[in-house]
This record gives C-alpha cells, structure tokens and sequence, in this order.
C-alpha cells in the first residue's frame, strides 16, 4: 500500500556530542516545538521519514543506528535498495568539503544533486505526498524541493518550519517560495496540513 505522506526534514538534525544519538542543529531550536509535532505525526502515521545533515553539522556515519537505512552517496553501492521495505526512517549522506565557502561554491547543500542514490531513494518509498521542511530555507531546503517537483514528487511545504540560510534575507526566501509555488509546491502551514489530515 502506497503511504500516503512521508517526511523530509532538511538539515534540522545531527550527531551529538557523545556520537550515540541524534540532536538538533543549534540553528532550529526556534522550530524545535513545530518539529516535535510533525516527528510525532510521522510516527502515528508510520510514514516514512527521510533527513540529511547540514555539510557544516556533525554527519551519522553508517551503522550507527539501527533502526535508521544509510544511503550513500556513490551509486555503485546499492546493496541498500533491497533493505528499504524494512526501514521507517532513513539518512541520506551528504557530501563535504570542509569548509563553508567551498561548500557554496560546489553546492554541497544540494543533496538530491549530489548523492547519487537520493533521488532512487523516493522512488523506491513510493509515498503519495512528501511533507519537506527544514533549515537553510534558500538553498538546502529550496533545492531539495526543487529537485522533487522536478523529479514528479508531490510536495508541501509548511512554511513556518523552516529557518532562513545564512545570508538569506525575507526578499530571497519570498523569491525562493515563489518559485517552489511555480514548480508545483503546495505552500501553507503546518496547522493546516495538520487540521487537512485528521479531517
């Protein structure tokens, strides 16, 4: 059976200090509460939940989580591609060059145009609709769901979880929504999407 949403969450989380769990990048703690109800949403729903880490944040390193499918970037590795019916929750690695100014200037923040296996990933979950958020709004958010409308994806965007790129101002992020509106994103807030759910 198709699921009928699933979850991206762009950037929000990463490794913590001790390297045993998941933490939330310092940046979203303003959306920390609107997270907590869309993770919660996830899990009662059993919808698949898909996230990637920030190029500058600390990156899950493969086989540290159990119950969490690592997807790597090289497309000659798929051993993964047959694990999928077994996983609820999966990480999408990301590249890195160390530095921010090198990140930008080779668009590491783009994750389904650098991981090879990512765009494979959504094909393999077959989820009706995909519920995208996060951090980094103009560029790591903006190209992820860019790049799914793209690829023939439904995609919403609650509008209020989200946190502005470095550098990002309230004329790029209205640039930025307005072309997401363009290629088909269905724009609103997580209330609504919430409140459309359960009706």
């Amino acid at each position: 059976m198709t699921p009928r949403y699933g979850l991206f969450d762009v950037d929000c989380l990463e490794m913590n200090e001790q390297g045993d769990g998941l933490t939330f990048r310092p940046r979203v703690v303003p959306i920390i509460p609107l997270l907590g109800q869309l993770y919660h949403f996830g899990e009662a729903h059993n919808a698949p939940f898909v996230f990637c880490t920030c190029c500058s944040g600390s990156m899950p390193q493969p086989g540290v989580f159990e119950d969490v499918l690592h997807i790597p970037l090289d497309k000659s590795k798929q051993n993964w591609c047959a694990q999928v019916p077994d996983f609820r929750r999966f990480y999408l690695e990301k590249i890195t060059y160390g530095d921010p100014k090198e990140n930008a200037a080779c668009r590491a923040f783009d994750v389904l145009g650098t991981n090879a296996n990512g765009q494979k990933l959504f094909s393999l979950l077959k989820v009706d609709t995909w519920i995208v958020f996060g951090n980094g709004f103009d560029y790591c958010v903006g190209s992820a769901v860019k790049a799914m409308l793209a690829a023939g994806h439904k995609v919403i965007l609650p509008q209020d979880v989200r946190i502005s790129s470095a550098g990002g101002t309230p004329q790029s992020e209205e640039q930025t929504l307005a072309e997401m509106r363009a290629a088909g994103a269905t724009i609103t807030t997580l209330a609504d999407i919430l409140a459309g759910i359960e009706a």
